[in-house]
């Protein structure tokens, strides 16, 4: 008679302050993880939950067999990729009104960005892959001075034309094929109001209260949202790693000061990067009404 498969032991999943668990697993009959799902709707459109549960079973998958630095990195690509995909995606089918984003147009390029771990180590590869030993001291120098001069600052004062992200040069993103997934999602249909929203005084005041808006299209943006989402669920409840959004420059600086410990830390459950800790505006209404999400 064959020896019986051994059961697996079940990984209780972690719940937030208020006791609530957003992943439901689901298990074959030795325990083994198949599958999650929500445990109710994040987002108004389904088309979003299903992105949502796809993104989460995804990152899950990445990391089930071990969290290793390579997993992670290869979680923040598929996630790039699939973030990408569908903004483009979502941007071709409008055949009547055409993004006013193209190379060379960086108005957005001047304000804190939001990313997760993976994405930080992702950038982090792709410099280490691409750049010489000079060139890459020269990025650790920007980044390092972008950090002193932002770190800190309010979101009125953050936003400006003498701030722009260390990754610019020459009005372009120098990092485009690892950029941060908020940054595949964001667009634009008109690059004047854009441009005025950063470099006019009273206009970029207005923005940023929330009482001027910058005509897009929503599709990519609640696209990465939603890839977001599934990921940062998958490894808080199910990996117990930190998931609270960075800041971008500040992340960065940390991983390029410490390569070596950096991602060891962090796949082992601790948060090395808590000084790079950006606000978490999920529950803003005006992101809120961005991204799609359902309230509360």
């Amino acid at each position: 008679m064959a020896a019986r498969e051994k059961r697996h032991k079940k990984q209780p999943v972690r719940r937030d302050a208020q006791g609530r668990a957003h992943l439901v697993v689901h298990r074959d009959d030795l325990g083994r993880a198949q599958a999650v799902s929500l445990s109710q709707p994040l987002f108004n459109d389904q088309w979003q939950n299903d992105v949502a549960v796809a993104a989460a079973n995804t990152a899950h998958a990445f990391l089930a067999a071990g969290h290793t630095l390579d997993q992670a990195v290869a979680l923040a690509r598929n996630a790039m990729a699939g973030t990408s995909k569908l903004a483009d995606g979502a941007l071709a089918l409008s055949l009547d009104r055409a993004p006013a984003c193209h190379a060379g147009c960086a108005h957005c390029c001047y304000q804190a960005v939001g990313v997760s771990a993976p994405e930080v180590f992702a950038i982090d590869a792709h410099l280490r892959a691409t750049r010489t030993p000079a060139e890459l001291d020269a990025v650790i120098a920007r980044v390092r001075a972008a950090d002193d001069r932002t770190r800190g600052l309010p979101p009125a004062e953050r936003l400006s034309p003498h701030n722009p992200c260390p990754f610019l040069v020459d009005e372009r993103c120098s990092i485009y094929e690892a950029r941060p997934l908020a940054c595949r999602g964001t667009n634009s249909l008109d690059a004047d109001a854009c441009a005025r929203a950063l470099r006019d005084p009273d206009a970029r005041a207005q923005f940023v209260a929330g009482k001027l808006t910058i005509p897009c299209f929503l599709e990519p943006i609640r696209a990465f949202h939603a890839i977001a989402a599934g990921v940062q669920l998958a490894l808080d409840e199910l990996h117990g790693l930190e998931v609270l959004p960075l800041e971008l420059t500040a992340a960065m600086r940390i991983m390029l000061d410490d390569p070596d410990t950096t991602p060891q830390r962090w796949l082992g459950g601790q948060d090395p990067f808590q000084p790079a800790r950006g606000g978490d505006a999920t529950d803003d209404p005006r992101i809120r009404n961005l991204s799609g999400k359902r309230a509360g």
